[in-house]
């Protein structure tokens, strides 16, 4: 009996080679998701690369970056991340009319609703003008 399960084992495996190798994905990865641009004054507009890595064994495709608000904006130097490959968002916020903490976000869309998704921020503190008397 017990020899059979082995050959049985044997057979499943020979002709299953795929058995026991795991199909990963997609993996998006960032290193230092998060920006922080300290304190800055209302006429500041803040420029950030962030570097997206891809330790998926699937290519990631992207529909578009979501932004958190019209403050900012957010653009990848290519639309389809390899496995193994890197891509650059250049992320751009503008503090006009804002003032106090600000947390703003950047996510990138896949084209396939079920795929990987990986959030960014750019994040600081921006000076309101001082008044005048």
């Amino acid at each position: 009996m017990k020899r059979f399960s082995n050959y049985s084992m044997l057979a499943i495996l020979f002709l299953f080679p795929m058995v026991g190798t795991a199909v990963e994905g997609i993996r998006l990865v960032c290193d230092e998701p998060v920006y922080n641009f300290g304190h800055v004054a209302q006429t500041a507009v803040i420029t950030n690369v962030f570097i997206v890595r891809n330790e998926g064994d699937l290519s990631f495709m992207l529909k578009y970056v979501q932004t958190g608000c019209s403050c900012t904006k957010g653009r990848m130097n290519k639309r389809v991340i390899g496995p193994g490959e890197t891509a650059e968002l250049t992320a751009v916020y503008t503090a006009a009319r804002r003032k106090g903490p600000q947390k703003k976000s950047l996510k990138l869309i896949p084209v396939d609703s079920t795929g990987s998704t990986l959030t960014f921020y750019m994040q600081g503190f921006v000076e309101a003008p001082s008044e005048s008397l």
